[in-house]
């Protein structure tokens, strides 16, 4: 064999080995066997060929093709080799997202119900992840608001830029004020010394004279303690039964049924035969005072005998 045949078969292995080099670092193994599906977009948002398809932060496959569908509004065709031990759901979803910060780009893959799988070349349900783009969008009323609060904010600066030699002479009054109290407080300290002084000895005086008055607040107490213990209820009760019993008494002194008591009330021959009979027993007793000897002489006077002697008496 010939140097240049030798040669030449060197750069052949050397163009082979480079392109699966290459190829092995975008991620295609030529010795792995793939299914390929099929995912249409909107907008691919600078998606390229060999760019990975990752499930759970694991690739599983690559972008093969893209492709423009000017008879369906220019939608994008992206074709990806999967590993073909992967099963697809029937609800799986290509998500194209930004695969890092530089703004590589992936599809997402998340796999639906392998119970329900589809088939090679079937076409997966997709969508866009939102990007920075769409980050910035959202941001923009933030921004707008921060920008109103930062032209108030110089506009309140800008007010205030006439008020320094205000505020100065403010702070400078405030200064003045401070230093003329603390000088008043040191020419009159051994004054607010006394007062203060005299204002605790009126304190302990007070502190004594309530400490005095503490056993009268007691006795106070106690006594109204004691009025609380007397059963008030009970004795003005007491006190009414013996009011209603003397009305029913004086009630039947009035009507007649109050015995001897509503007799001598009511009846006026009772009282004057009572009269009559004290009035003859007073001359009865005023005789036996007068005359002892008519009641109380060994055999005493026979009536002729007590008559006769009246009869003499009042002829003396």
């Amino acid at each position: 064999m010939s140097k240049e045949v030798k040669v030449g078969l060197i750069g052949v292995i050397g163009l082979v080995f480079f392109y699966l080099g290459s190829n092995f670092l975008k991620g295609i193994d030529f010795f792995s066997p793939v299914s390929r599906y099929y995912a249409v977009y909107e907008n691919v948002d600078g998606l390229i060929v060999a760019n990975p398809i990752i499930v759970n932060g694991y690739s599983v496959g690559r972008v093969s093709d893209i492709r423009i569908l000017q008879d369906r509004d220019n939608k994008i065709l992206v074709s990806m080799d999967i590993d073909k031990d992967l099963i697809i759901g029937i609800n799986s979803k290509a998500t194209l997202s930004s695969n890092d910060f530089l703004g590589s780009k992936a599809i997402v893959l998340s796999i639906g119900d392998i119970n329900s799988p589809i088939n090679e070349g079937d076409t997966i349900m997709s969508e866009i992840a939102g990007g920075l783009s769409e980050l910035l969008e959202k941001a923009t009323p933030i921004t707008d608001n921060l920008g109103v609060t930062i032209s108030r904010l110089n506009d309140i600066l800008a007010s205030l830029r006439g008020s320094g030699d205000m505020i100065t002479t403010t702070l400078d009054n405030l200064n003045n004020v401070l230093t003329n109290t603390n000088d008043l407080i040191d020419n009159n300290e051994e004054t607010i010394t006394t007062t203060l002084e005299n204002l605790n000895s009126l304190t302990d005086d007070l502190s004594k004279k309530l400490s005095d008055i503490d056993p009268i607040i007691k006795g106070a107490n106690d006594m109204i303690s004691n009025l609380n213990r007397v059963d008030f209820e009970n004795t003005f009760n007491q006190i009414d039964i013996l009011l209603t019993s003397m009305n029913g008494v004086f009630d039947d002194i009035e009507s007649g049924e109050g015995g001897t008591l509503s007799l001598l009330l009511s009846d006026d021959s009772l009282y004057n035969n009572l009269n009559k009979t004290a009035f003859d027993l007073d001359k009865l007793l005023q005789h036996i005072n007068e005359n002892p000897k008519h009641f109380f002489a060994p055999l005493g006077k026979s009536r002729k005998k007590i008559e006769r002697d009246l009869r003499k008496q009042g002829k003396e």
